[in-house]
């Protein structure tokens, strides 16, 4: 109910009169607040139509206020990344420079395992990097320290029964030199009684190729002889394996596949079933409909498949076929003069060629290394030809093809990832009796690095909100192949005394060992390679400073609109508030002689 006051005739001046007093007492108030806090106003509503851009400002600077925050975090975290990656680069660089600096022989063996030792622990130190506890180098994984230590990489955890790259070492050797002959799997038919004939070819007791697909020598081209004594033919041909999938992969199941490339060395593809093939993917395999579609792809990867592992289920596995072993005679048909030559080239995994020449000798000369003497007859000579062919290719065997062994087993093991079906490959033996690479994870081996390995860009793997609408990805991951490079050759020099403590020291040996590991370092660091993630993490830390000071120019910008709207004018409030103190004086003086006005006093 509405209730209706009383009035009095004559009260309409009178309450105005009160209501200006109360107005201007009002008025003394807020600008005695404005004055005493420099606002315009303690309220939005206060502030009339501005209320609308200080509530964005205020909304932007808040957000300032938090990339601010996360660039601050972010550059700590960028700055030690950079320089992390500096760190193996100077070591790989100091490691190589060693390697070229040190004079051949047993005590410089001894000298660049001990520093290329001491050269992983402090690359593996580095990649164990942390800002703010949480480490930089394990992709999304940032609890634990992303890699191993160097003693439990390279001997193993004898406690889970898991074998370290000393073990890899060993066996790829035992595999490639091809007992008991170790003449790196080639076979060596010495001319009969009387013959004047001898047969050297590749390995023909592998049935499939599989084998010889990864091990030992192959032929780089035909044994050249020089003169005319001594004839070369060809007795068969090289053909390369072909692979047959029992299944065609589906999507979303993932394999390994080894092929050997034109020049003979190993090329490693980790392969995801998608459908369809994201543009520009380099690491996903298209869904086939049928196994002999799937396997006639996997053939077309760019070179002869050499292995192949899953950990898929049910299994997918690859049937080796088609293998052709390449076979030489070398028939000596009559004498041959004293300096002519029989040359054979051959072929290593890891891409590098080896040559084997033997020079005839007349008699009385015994035949040192690379010698054969000219014997009585025909026979005589190939006979003393077979047996300095033989030594030459045990000692081909002992010293570049052994390098090989540690430099390529080095690479797998490092290769090796937690992902389920991509650990270093082991070796096995087939139903032949020949060495071949499971094709089954075998789940006995140590995994370097524990981070996360999901298959994305590792810069992806983590990301700063440097904007409104900007991340920056400033992740990492210890495994990329740049870092897989550079631990692979660091760990070959070290592990080599561990492997093969007598062999490590031979001059020829390590000279080889040399050579790879120095092409390996020197691969790391070729763009793209450890330079390249130099590079990303310069780029963002230009983005984070950058950034930072767009943030700063937004925010001074932002201050500048808001200091017009919120911050009361002292000069003016000053003025204001005298005058409306002057006027709040006259009213209470005016009022104060009305009321004192009366009939008696007026008249």
């Amino acid at each position: 109910m509405t209730t209706i006051s009383s009035f009095a005739a004559g009260s309409y001046i009178t309450n105005r009169n009160t209501q200006n007093i109360v107005n201007l007492k009002d008025q003394i108030d807020t600008l005695s607040t404005q004055l005493s806090t420099g606002r315009a106003s303690e309220t939005y509503g206060g502030l009339g139509s501005g209320r609308v851009t200080s509530l964005s400002a205020h909304a932007t600077l808040s957000a300032l206020d938090g990339y601010d925050a996360a660039i601050d975090s972010a550059k700590t975290r960028v700055a030690l990344a950079s320089a992390s990656v500096s760190q193996v680069i100077q070591l790989s660089t100091t490691l190589g420079t060693g390697l070229s600096n040190n004079i051949l022989g047993s005590a410089s063996a001894t000298t660049n395992a001990q520093l290329a030792r001491t050269t992983l622990d402090a690359a593996l130190d580095t990649l164990n990097q942390q800002s703010a506890g949480q480490y930089l180098f394990g992709g999304r994984i940032t609890d634990i320290p992303p890699v191993l230590s160097s003693d439990t990489i390279l001997k193993g955890d004898a406690a889970k029964g898991l074998a370290g790259l000393t073990t890899l070492v060993q066996e790829q050797k035992a595999a490639d030199l091809g007992a008991p002959d170790n003449t790196g799997r080639l076979k060596l038919t010495p001319a009969p009684a009387g013959g004047t004939t001898l047969r050297l070819g590749e390995d023909p007791n592998d049935p499939t190729g599989e084998s010889r697909a990864n091990f030992g020598f192959r032929f780089a081209q035909a044994p050249v002889a020089t003169g005319t004594g001594i004839a070369v033919t060809q007795n068969s041909a090289s053909a390369p394996t072909t692979a047959a999938l029992n299944r065609a992969p589906q999507v979303g199941e993932s394999f390994r596949v080894v092929v050997n490339q034109p020049d003979g060395s190993q090329k490693t593809l980790d392969l995801t079933v998608r459908n369809p093939v994201p543009p520009g993917s380099t690491d996903s395999f298209p869904l086939y409909p049928s196994a002999a579609a799937a396997s006639a792809a996997l053939n077309a990867l760019g070179g002869e498949v050499a292995s192949f592992q899953s950990a898929a289920t049910p299994a997918i596995t690859a049937t080796f076929s088609g293998g052709q072993p390449a076979a030489y005679d070398i028939a000596v048909n009559t004498q041959p003069n004293p300096g002519d030559t029989v040359t054979i080239s051959l072929k290593l995994h890891d891409g590098t060629t080896t040559k084997v020449t033997l020079t005839a000798k007349a008699p009385p000369a015994t035949g040192s290394p690379g010698e054969f003497v000219i014997g009585a007859d025909t026979a005589a000579t190939a006979q003393n030809l077979g047996n300095t062919l033989k030594t030459a290719l045990q000692t081909a065997a002992s010293g570049p093809l052994s390098a090989s062994s540690t430099t390529r087993a080095s690479k797998d093991f490092f290769a090796g990832s937690p992902v389920a079906g991509f650990e270093p490959r082991r070796i096995t033996t087939s139903a032949s009796g020949t060495p071949v690479f499971a094709q089954a994870p075998q789940n006995k081996t140590v995994i370097w690095y524990q981070g996360e390995d999901s298959g994305t860009a590792a810069r992806d793997t983590a990301a700063v909100r440097i904007g409104a609408n900007r991340d920056l990805a400033v992740g990492g991951r210890a495994n990329e192949p740049a870092f897989q490079e550079a631990l692979a050759g660091m760990a070959a020099l070290a592990v080599e005394m561990l492997a093969d403590p007598a062999g490590a020291v031979t001059n020829d040996r390590f000279a080889a060992l040399a050579d790879r590991t120095s092409a390996i370092l020197t691969n790391a660091k070729t763009s793209p390679g450890l330079p390249e993630i130099a590079s990303d993490y310069s780029l963002a830390s230009a983005a984070l400073s950058g950034a930072e000071d767009h943030n700063r120019t937004t925010r001074a910008t932002l201050q500048d609109s808001l200091d017009g709207i919120e911050t009361a004018p002292m000069e003016d409030v000053a003025a204001k508030l005298l005058a409306v103190q002057n006027r709040l004086q006259a009213s209470y003086q005016v009022t104060s002689m009305l009321s004192k006005l009366s009939l008696v006093n007026y008249l």
